[in-house]
């Protein structure tokens, strides 16, 4: 019985990762500029991926299987984050999205400080 509920247990997380990462497409494709879509990409791929992985590990057929899947999940929860940051400053810096930006705290912050 617990073997039956665990598999009906993985396929519904499979099925809550695939839906987020459906809603990360959309929102990659809908939003308007390119932070709104890192945000999208970011949750959707952490969240997406985490679920996923998290319903692989609990159908693995062994738990070594299902250590190097979870441990592939914190690996992505870790470091996913981390690399979209990087990217979106990178990307704030090169003031290619900049331009339409409706509201730029961080750069008047940066010119306060360039002004004192």
């Amino acid at each position: 019985m617990i073997a039956v509920v665990g598999f009906w247990v993985a396929n519904v997380l499979i099925g809550v990762g695939l839906f987020f990462a459906f809603a990360m497409a959309v929102g990659m494709l809908r939003f308007p500029d390119a932070y709104t879509r890192l945000h999208a990409g970011t949750k959707g791929l952490t969240v997406g991926a985490g679920m996923i992985l998290a319903g692989i590990a609990l159908r693995a057929p062994d738990a070594a299987f299902a250590l190097r899947v979870v441990l592939v999940g914190v690996f992505l929860v870790i470091t996913n984050p981390i690399a979209i940051h990087a990217v979106a400053r990178a990307n704030y810096r090169a003031e290619r999205a900049r331009r339409r930006l409706v509201v730029d705290d961080y750069g008047e912050y940066l010119e306060r400080k360039r002004n004192a």
